[in-house]
């Protein structure tokens, strides 16, 4: 437990374990939905491809151009936007 602790006093650490956890939750809430389901996943999917999309068209702008590879469309894809934040997170970071 202290090595944790001592581990997420680190700025980037801390932040990308915010961002993965904003990932999670994502997860959550695409299957919490009963009636949904498929249409909440869609949007979240589309958001973050859409996300995605629009930084790396103008990311240079603010210093993130992301690639648009399978692991980074999977990223946004299945987390939607907290998983572009969590891209950003691991550039900003070198993580």
């Amino acid at each position: 437990m202290e090595k944790l602790l001592q581990f997420l006093t680190e700025p980037a650490h801390l932040l990308t374990a915010i961002a993965a956890a904003a990932c999670l939750w994502m997860l959550h809430e695409y299957l919490r939905r009963r009636k949904h389901r498929l249409l909440a996943f869609l949007t979240g999917s589309g958001s973050g491809i859409a996300a995605l999309w629009l930084i790396r068209l103008h990311g240079g702008l603010f210093g993130f151009v992301p690639r648009l590879t399978l692991p980074e469309l999977g990223t946004a894809a299945v987390c939607g936007i907290p998983g572009v934040l969590l891209l950003w997170l691991l550039e900003r970071f070198r993580v």
